[in-house]
C-alpha cells in the first residue's frame, strides 16, 4: 500500500504536464453561431515563400511576396528602426469574381543596449497601421483592410464594395484555458455584434464563415482571411 501511495504522489505533478502536451486550439468567439462552415488551410504553416494559400473552394494565387526590408537609424542613447514587407495575390474561386489584393506590413521600433541586454519598444501604434491592404473585387473600386496595434491586441477595419464596414478583432485566447497569447491566435470579422467569419491562425490554419453569407461576401471575406493568415504580427521582433 505504501508503494502505491508514493506512486500516486509522484504522478500527481505530472498530470498537468501530460494534458499540456495536446495541440493548442484557438478559443472561438462566444457569439459565433453553430450554422457555420469551416475550411482547413494549406500553405499557411509551414509557410513556403510565394506558395499559394488555399482553403475550401478558395485559392490565393499569383502570390508575390516581397522580401522583409529593415533599417535602423542610430541616435544618442538609442536607435529607431523600421521593418516592412509587401505581398500581393489574387483570390479566386470557381464561378465567382476574383479579388485582387495588395498588402504592406510595417513596424517601427526603438531600442537601446547591447544585443544581450537590449530593450525594445514598439512604436507601430504611434506611426500608423501594422497592416494596410487594398482589396479590389472584380474591377470595383479598391477597399481597405487595416490592422493596428492597441496595446497587446490587434484591431482594425474592413470596408466592402457593397458599402459594408466591418470590425476586425485579433483573438488571443486558447481553448480550455484562461491563458492568453501575446500574438494573435486568430482573427474575427464582425458586423456590429455579430461575428461573420473567424480566421484560426494556429497550427495549419482554418477559416470559418457563417452560411448566411452570399457568394460575393464569402469570396471577399476569403480574400481578407488570406491577408490575415499571411500577416506576421511579430514583424520587427515584437
Amino acid at each position: 500500500m505504501r508503494s502505491t501511495s508514493l506512486a500516486a504522489i509522484v504522478l500527481l505533478p505530472v498530470l498537468p504536464l501530460l494534458s499540456a502536451c495536446t495541440t493548442a486550439q484557438m478559443r472561438m468567439p462566444e457569439d459565433f453561431g453553430a450554422d457555420t462552415v469551416a475550411y482547413e488551410v494549406s500553405g499557411h504553416s509551414p509557410r513556403r515563400f510565394n506558395e499559394p494559400v488555399r482553403f475550401g473552394p478558395y485559392s490565393a494565387l499569383e502570390m508575390q511576396e516581397g522580401s522583409t526590408f529593415a533599417w535602423a537609424v542610430p541616435l544618442p542613447g538609442f536607435d529607431v528602426g523600421r521593418t516592412s514587407k509587401p505581398y500581393a495575390y489574387t483570390l479566386v474561386a470557381r464561378d465567382l469574381p476574383p479579388v485582387q489584393v495588395q498588402c504592406l506590413t510595417r513596424a517601427w521600433t526603438a531600442g537601446s543596449g547591447r544585443e544581450s541586454r537590449r530593450a525594445t519598444v514598439d512604436l507601430t501604434a504611434l506611426s500608423g497601421p501594422l497592416l494596410v491592404c487594398g482589396l479590389q473585387l472584380d474591377g470595383e473600386a479598391a477597399q481597405p483592410l487595416e490592422i493596428v496595434r492597441k496595446g497587446r491586441h490587434l484591431e482594425g477595419r474592413l470596408l466592402a464594395p457593397w458599402g459594408g464596414e466591418y470590425t476586425v478583432r485579433g483573438l488571443n485566447g486558447y481553448e480550455g484555458t484562461p491563458i492568453t497569447a501575446t500574438a494573435p491566435t486568430g482573427y474575427a470579422i464582425v458586423d456590429g455584434t455579430t461575428t461573420l467569419a473567424v480566421v484560426d491562425a494556429l497550427n495549419g490554419g482554418r477559416v470559418h464563415m457563417v452560411r448566411a453569407l452570399d457568394d460575393e461576401q464569402r469570396v471577399y471575406f476569403a480574400a481578407s482571411a488570406a491577408a490575415l493568415l499571411l500577416l506576421d504580427p511579430e514583424l520587427g521582433g515584437q
